[in-house]
């Protein structure tokens, strides 16, 4: 196989995932060779096979593509590399580990003509766009967005950065990675090899006078502390949590050691969200839910409507059933009972209480109205691992 052939093979690979919207590739070794896979709307799917000497000569030219040495077997951090296919340039993070098979590479796909949702196209219901658009209007306090890794917290967070970014503010990131530049943003690259962690970049971010800081994960206490100091010192403040619902961010916060009454003058919105498949207009249909479809809803004092939709798989989405993703949303907008609350020291259980005695819309509830519309289906809801600590009501 020479250079030419070589090239060829990753052009394919490549150009082939970019066609199907994958954001991933995954080239592992196998006992026979090389497997490898694409991810598309969150789910890995079978690409194609190498024999060992192709696989290995793939994995050669895209390091020599990326610069690495020919010899390395690792680099975790994650290498950027642009690359041209058809029509588009796309950028790719490349990395590769050694497995007892043999070496794993992954390449992550930053296709810039995906990149650029707004606050609309997110799939936020209509008071859930108009909450955060009060926020975004208001600037109060701090906004954190939380769910698992891979929900798209980061599209969320870059969604409102560009309702933010103006000529009269100063906006600063301190990301790791930058997965998009952001024109007329500030963007800090975390380097622990430079001793540039997130919290030495919160503090550097901090003497560049923002009006806006965002930090793209809260991971430990240090961060935290200095992300609520900087809320509670006026700077209007976006970040990342993992946590399983919006209420369990203030849990997540406490565990870092922050003060009740920090978290009380710091925190304005907390969206939690995660990611489901859309199903696709052209073959979805409906059909009675199945008892485990009844039982699942009902566990948390929930109906579903007599049809719900499901998928087919046609030529449109190419035999899968669905096309695209969503958001499923619940968005918080902290009051003055939910103050009091948190200064008092309440629990998880205590807050949400109070909530559910309003109009409060959770998580599950959004994920609900998008099943009876037809957006998406149980299945994906509950493939979402929707966590419910919510009473039934």
């Amino acid at each position: 196989m020479n250079d030419s052939t070589r090239k060829d093979i990753s052009n394919r690979i490549i150009a082939a995932a970019v066609e199907m919207r994958a954001t991933d590739i995954h080239v592992d070794p196998t006992l026979k060779g090389f497997h490898v896979r694409v991810r598309v709307d969150g789910v890995l799917y079978p690409h194609l096979d190498l024999d060992r000497d192709a696989g290995v000569k793939l994995i050669n030219q895209i390091k020599a593509d990326v610069g690495i040495d020919p010899g390395s077997v690792f680099f975790p951090v994650g290498e950027r590399m642009k690359w041209v296919v058809p029509e588009t340039e796309v950028d790719l993070r490349v990395t590769l580990v050694p497995c007892v098979s043999g070496p794993k590479l992954a390449i992550r796909i930053l296709d810039p003509n995906r990149f650029g949702k707004k606050i609309p196209d997110l799939g936020l219901t209509d008071e859930e766009r108009e909450r955060l658009d009060r926020w975004a209007t208001e600037m109060n306090g701090m906004i954190l967005v939380t769910g698992a890794t891979g929900c798209g917290k980061t599209t969320t967070l870059y969604a409102l950065l560009q309702e933010l970014a103006s000529e009269a503010r100063h906006v600063v990131t301190v990301e790791d990675p930058v997965e998009y530049e952001l024109d007329g943003i500030n963007q800090i690259q975390v380097a622990e090899e430079h001793d540039l962690s997130f919290a030495e970049g919160i503090r550097a971010s901090l003497r560049l006078d923002p009006d806006c800081l965002m930090i793209g994960e809260i991971l430990e206490p240090e961060s935290a502390q200095l992300a609520v100091n900087a809320a509670v010192q006026g700077h209007t403040v976006l970040g990342t949590l993992h946590s399983r619902d919006a209420v369990s961010a203030i849990t997540r916060l406490r565990n870092f050691g922050v003060a009740d009454h920090q978290i009380g003058a710091a925190i304005g919105v907390v969206v939690n969200q995660r990611l489901v498949r859309k199903l696709c207009p052209d073959c979805s249909s409906q059909r009675p839910p199945t008892e485990r479809e009844i039982d699942l809803l009902a566990r948390h004092g929930r109906k579903l409507p007599d049809l719900v939709w499901e998928a087919k798989g046609c030529t449109h989405c190419n035999g899968i059933g669905y096309l695209h993703r969503t958001g499923i949303f619940e968005v918080w907008n902290l009051q003055e009972c939910d103050y009091h609350r948190i200064l008092n020291g309440s629990d998880e259980e205590s807050i949400r209480e109070g909530l559910s005695e309003s109009d409060y819309i959770s998580i599950f509830d959004d994920a609900l109205e998008k099943i009876k519309s037809g957006i998406t289906s149980v299945e994906e809801v509950s493939r979402a691992s929707l966590e419910m600590p919510w009473s039934n009501r």
